[in-house]
């Protein structure tokens, strides 16, 4: 009776030991499947890093992976120094790649594709077009993926005055996004002041631009702003718009833009007994941006609206920042902003006036 109970059991058994080994052989392929995958993502990554060629005028032939062409200056990062390569432009003979670049000269083009060494000597070609290397103010890749095309940067600054017990806070971020055509901000700022004995004030803003360049120089823009600012009594003031502008100067280290529009603009107010009020409005707006001064960059705004419904009504919007670059990607910001309003509600200011001091980082 034992021989045929104990036969199904070392059937089970044999069974039971046959699945182990295969488990195990899955196992031993997966990870052998593993360390293969992972050597060949890693050796390929390493392939696609060093397609990127850079020819110098002294005849040095690097092979990397250009990070970016800015302030006349090429970042060559390599996998056999661990700080990456610092290059004059004009020390710079040719460039070849196959990855995707964004390239922009001075005059404004903005031009995508791979790159390759010109025909004609000091130049270089994307697609489809041949640029003088003394032409191009910058180059950054241009990868196809959606997210690699953001850029960002944010700021925070905090003083406090220990005699009246006086405290600012200032925050503020800035995401940028660009494509070949297109260029879209989105930006937010946060003010706080308090003082003994003096009420404490707050304000906030944020807002959008989308432009959508039509050529070198002309663009159409679509605009949305938010604004709470305590000082003006404004609960909620949005503002859309939307018109054309045109460069007056542009490259990718310094612009000068030029724009007008129409907008409409709705105000709700902290004193609820205080009517909310509609307005359309024109615009007209300036932008200067530059960082052509190495160590600094330079961004100002105004904007101009004069109402269409309201008589004698015009607003003003201006803002002002300086920034330090700092080692790294940090810097020292000393930012000022004025939002003046000819017709507040009454007992509320015109003006609504700061400035701060922030340290930030863009990435």
């Amino acid at each position: 009776m034992e021989r045929y109970v104990s036969a199904p059991i070392h059937l089970f058994e044999i069974l039971v030991r046959r699945r182990e080994v295969r488990v195990a052989r899955v196992g031993r392929l997966l990870r052998t499947f593993g360390i293969w995958l992972t050597l060949c993502l890693g050796i390929s990554s390493v392939a696609y890093a060093q397609k990127d060629v850079v020819v110098t005028t002294s005849g040095d032939r690097l092979v990397g992976e250009i990070k970016s062409v800015e302030k006349d200056v090429l970042t060559l990062e390599t996998n056999y120094s661990d700080a990456d390569f610092k290059i004059k432009w004009e020390k710079i003979a040719s460039i070849e790649s196959d990855r995707q670049f964004l390239l922009e000269t001075f005059e404004g083009a903005r031009l995508a594709g791979a790159l390759a060494a010109g025909q004609a000597k000091g130049a270089v070609q994307i697609g489809g077009d041949t640029v003088k290397l003394p032409d191009v103010s910058a180059v950054e890749p241009f990868e196809r993926s959606f997210w690699s095309r953001f850029d960002a940067a944010f700021d925070f600054g905090y003083s406090m005055t220990r005699a009246n017990s006086a405290k600012q806070l200032s925050l503020g971020g800035t995401l940028l996004y660009r494509a070949e055509r297109d260029v879209d901000t989105l930006y937010g700022n946060l003010f706080r002041n308090s003082q003994e004995d003096a009420a404490t004030t707050a304000r906030w803003d944020a807002g959008n631009e989308y432009r959508h360049l039509l050529g070198t120089r002309w663009y159409v823009n679509a605009t949305q702003d938010f604004l709470n600012s305590e000082e003006l009594g404004l609960d909620l003031r949005t503002t859309l718009g939307g018109g054309v502008g045109r460069y007056l100067i542009r490259s990718s280290t310094q612009h000068l833009a030029l724009g007008t529009g129409l907008a409409w603009t709705n105000e709700k107010y902290i004193d609820s007994a205080t009517p909310t009020k509609d307005s359309a409005e024109a615009y007209i707006g300036t932008e200067f941006m530059t960082e052509k001064l190495r160590f600094t960059d330079l961004i100002t705004r105004l904007t101009y609206y004069p109402s269409l419904t309201i008589s004698g009504r015009n607003r003003f919007n201006y803002r002002f920042d300086f920034d330090f670059n700092l080692p790294g990607d940090w810097f020292f910001r000393i930012g000022f902003f004025d939002n003046y309003d000819s017709h507040p509600p009454e007992g509320f200011a015109k003006n609504d006036y700061g400035w701060s001091n922030s340290f930030g980082l863009k990435f």
